[in-house]
């Protein structure tokens, strides 16, 4: 028979996550600082509240590690303990409650905690007395407790599973199918009162839409906290200082945004902390401080954000990295310093000797593969001794978009609405013929014109007037030329198929009311491709 308290244990252990979390934050603060008390404060709470949680769900050997935390803070706080004793225990006692949590969550037994007790007691020599387990209960018996002083609160948040969150947006998007469905109906009727339910629909439809994605972001601090644990284990096992520094954990992404590009982050730090920062001595010859510093950032820029992974350390050697992409038949003698950097992604390693943490090659191809498939981008800047910077562009939900259809050939297309800088007509005799490519002048500035027509090998026929659609990639900017402009609207965007996963220029499906699957054109390896005009129709359709 399920206790009752049993219940309570999806709660416990999302709230136990978050106070494990503040513990390893708070302790590796400590670390840097020492003398401040208040991290051992924060910690104390933290570990605390864990306990009394764990009591009350029977959870007794979290509940007794706890309990002898709580003693080592305690001597540490009143200076009877050296921190720099405790700190290593202290890290593998939050580590032992975070694996407790995992196997919890994995219906299994709370790991055995007697062993580390028993090393936490060593450390503290006198028993304080002010906590004790009674038939399996904590009880404090030292501080009166004033009843009349606890009241009800109101509860203003609850914890929902990720999968509960999935199925509503699930639902979001079979809503927003069907609401296609009947404006087309509703177009072809043209009944008064058909066309006012729809569109109350419409509007109720849409707050349902933005109300469940809302639900699903998450700061991406979620990830981001997990990063400085691991960067200090992996800086102290190779023997280098390493201090991390993060903004913008604020930035808010979806959940499924968040999932797909924690791993892509761990190879990044993992890479920085390996190939970047260099041993303390090796920095103090080159006339650097002997701590290295990882910077990790994130800013948002209008649906996308924009993720730094930055170090000070050694940064690329572009001759090691030519040579080798050059005897792997990956780059020509004549590459250019662009294709150099790029080729870091193509799966081969520089690095003569194969470590535990990288030096196979694999990890960037891996990162790379990984960011592209959720429609994301990933550039690298370097600077010989200086360091080296990843820039990764990710859109803030994978779900849905606002698109705009055109038509090419006879046949919908959709562009996001995210990279649209505007829309033109132009007089097709103003369409200017350059060296490589055709342009279009706007603002005084010309802009280089792919005709999608011929891209897509569905030429069509020439006419007096000519529909653009201007796209902005950075500061760069590029015309696709278009037979018309249909329609905004919302879309649900679905994975590209076997068939078609190979063709660059599309970025994923969606479906429409009629039932018809439209490609979405993917921007970025458009304005990455070559400058197609008119005189070009053999080569594009080689291309496609």
């Amino acid at each position: 028979m399920i206790k009752d308290i049993d219940k309570y244990k999806d709660l416990f252990l999302s709230e136990a996550k978050e106070h494990i979390n503040s513990m390893n934050t708070n302790l590796l603060m400590l670390e840097k600082e020492s003398t401040n008390i208040n991290f051992i404060n924060s910690m104390f709470r933290n570990i605390h509240t864990l306990k009394s949680m764990a009591a009350t769900m029977d959870y007794n050997n979290t509940a007794q590690l706890c309990h002898s935390l709580e003693d080592v803070l305690d001597s540490i706080k009143k200076k009877r303990l050296s921190f720099d004793k405790s700190v290593d225990l202290l890290f593998e006692s939050f580590d032992t409650l975070e694996l407790t949590v995992k196997s919890l969550e994995d219906d299994k037994t709370e790991i055995d905690t007697t062993t580390l007790i028993e090393k936490l007691s060593i450390l503290t020599s006198e028993k304080k007395g002010k906590v004790k387990i009674v038939n399996n209960n904590i009880e404090n018996i030292s501080e009166e407790v004033n009843v009349q002083s606890y009241i009800v609160e109101k509860i203003t948040s609850i914890n929902v599973k990720v999968e509960r969150l999935d199925l509503l947006m699930n639902l979001s998007e079979e809503l927003l199918i069907n609401r296609m469905r009947l404006d087309k109906i509703k177009e072809e009727l043209q009944n008064p009162e058909l066309t006012a339910v729809t569109d109350a629909l419409s509007r109720l439809i849409s707050d349902i839409q933005y109300n469940v994605m809302q639900s699903r972001m998450v700061p991406i601090g979620f990830v981001f906290n997990r990063f400085p644990r691991m960067v200090r284990d992996l800086a102290k096992q190779q023997e280098k200082q390493v201090d991390i520094e993060m903004k913008g954990t604020d930035i808010e992404l979806d959940r499924s945004v968040i999932d797909e590009i924690g791993e892509s982050l761990v190879h990044l730090l993992r890479n920085s902390i390996d190939h970047g920062i260099e041993k303390p001595e090796d920095r103090k010859a080159s006339g650097k401080p002997p701590q290295g510093r990882i910077r990790l950032t994130a800013t948002r820029i209008k649906n996308s954000a924009i993720i730094e992974i930055s170090d000070d350390g050694a940064g690329l050697n572009f001759e090691d990295i030519k040579n080798a992409g050059i005897s792997k038949g990956i780059l020509l003698p004549d590459a250019s310093k662009e294709e150099i950097i790029n080729s870091i992604f193509s799966g081969f390693s520089t690095t003569k000797q194969v470590t535990k943490v990288s030096g196979r090659g694999f990890g960037l191809n891996i990162v790379k593969n990984k960011i592209e498939s959720i429609g994301a981008n990933i550039k690298v800047k370097s600077k010989p001794n200086r360091g080296t910077n990843f820039f990764i562009k990710v859109p803030l939900t994978l779900a849905i978009i606002r698109a705009l259809f055109v038509e090419i050939g006879e046949k919908q297309y959709a562009i996001p609405m995210a990279n649209i800088e505007r829309l033109i007509i132009v007089n097709t005799k103003d369409i200017k013929g350059m060296l490589q490519f055709e342009a279009v002048v706007l603002d005084d500035e010309d802009i280089p014109l792919t005709r999608l027509d011929i891209l897509f090998g569905k030429q069509s026929p020439v006419r007096n007037k000519q529909t653009v659609v201007i796209i902005r990639k950075g500061t760069d900017k590029l015309g696709l030329a278009v037979d018309a402009f249909l329609k905004t609207q919302d879309i649900v965007i679905k994975p590209l198929t076997k068939l078609i996963r190979k063709a660059k220029y599309f970025a994923g499906t969606t479906i429409i009311g009629s039932g018809e699957v439209v490609l979405i054109l993917d921007v970025e390896n458009l304005m990455v491709t070559k400058r197609i005009s008119i005189t070009e129709n053999a080569m594009a359709k080689k291309d496609i």
